[in-house]
């Protein structure tokens, strides 16, 4: 494959990423009309169709969706052949597509992203938030902010920080509603859950040191975003399960208490994932590595 072949695959793959011809123009500083002029020498040369085309919108075929993630790993291993040439001073550079839940992603990994960038300022990042899954594979993302147990073994995994969870509610449900003495109470609170198709989180699993008491919850709202909860807890519409990074100014400004403050779920873990792709770009490690740095001693657990 010539060299002006390995740019039209590069700009394939970049319009991939972005599900769109004029974004990845606008992206690469390029004339839409020469991305699609790329792209059809491309599939000229490889003797198939990658992209069904309509005036509404733009569909990668199947075979295309196969070249782009073969192309991915081609292009990542001449990335690191510069690398070796260069003997790893080059400058750290492109996107790294990354997923995480939507209040940890805008507290904390938007936060981290500008700080890195500014350390490595070649370095984009298209951050994608949502309180549910998102798959690595079929969603063209590099990595992904994971909380608790892993069920894809096909990801790779590392912990960054540690997830505790801690039952709370503001000082009037309290005082309105009582505080719970043990455990059993809260079968007799309404208790504010997460929930999103086939997933409802009834039970707590809470713990008092080795003794571990799983506990039936209910309430009249349940949602799956953390972010309303977080609002209906502080509103005083019931007891919340919630992450201690997630309400630790709170708690320090006394507008949410501790309840049960001697019970907490189980603890978890908070993981950077990344699919079983090889070789591993360096720009990918070095974020790994600087969140890793950035969140041992994390700042919502002091």
């Amino acid at each position: 494959m010539s060299l002006r072949n390995l740019d039209d695959l590069a700009v394939f793959v970049h319009v991939v990423e972005r599900q769109s011809f004029s974004a990845a123009a606008r992206d690469l500083h390029l004339a839409p009309k020469t991305v699609s002029k790329q792209i059809a020498r491309l599939e000229q040369a490889l003797g198939t169709t990658l992209f069904e085309r309509n005036t509404r919108n733009l569909r990668i075929t199947g075979e295309g969706r196969a070249i782009a993630e073969r192309a991915r790993v081609a292009l990542a291993v001449l990335e690191e052949v510069q690398e070796l040439a260069t003997g790893g001073s080059q400058e750290l550079s492109g996107t790294i597509r990354l997923t995480a839940p939507t209040p940890f992603g805008r507290k904390f990994v938007a936060p981290a992203i500008h700080d890195f960038c500014r350390l490595h300022p070649r370095v984009g990042f298209d951050l994608r938030l949502s309180d549910q899954v998102q798959d690595l594979y079929s969603g063209d993302l590099d990595l992904a902010i994971r909380m608790g147990e892993l069920a894809d073994s096909r990801l790779v995994a590392r912990r960054v920080a540690d997830n505790r969870r801690i039952l709370a509610a503001s000082p009037a449900y309290l005082k309105a509603q009582g505080h719970p003495a043990q455990p059993e109470d809260l079968e007799r609170h309404n208790c504010l859950v997460f929930a999103y198709p086939g997933l409802l989180q009834s039970t707590w699993p809470l713990r008092k040191g080795r003794r571990e008491k799983p506990v039936a919850v209910s309430g009249t709202l349940c949602s799956d975003s953390g972010d309303v909860l977080h609002a209906w807890c502080l509103a005083g519409l019931g007891i919340s399960l919630r992450e201690t990074w997630d309400i630790h100014e709170e708690l320090r400004d006394g507008r949410l208490v501790r309840v049960l403050p001697e019970w907490e779920a189980t603890p978890s873990k908070i993981s950077l994932v990344r699919a079983r792709r090889e070789p591993v770009p360096r720009r990918l490690t070095a974020f790994s590595d600087f969140l890793f740095d950035r969140w041992q001693q994390a700042p919502w657990d002091h």
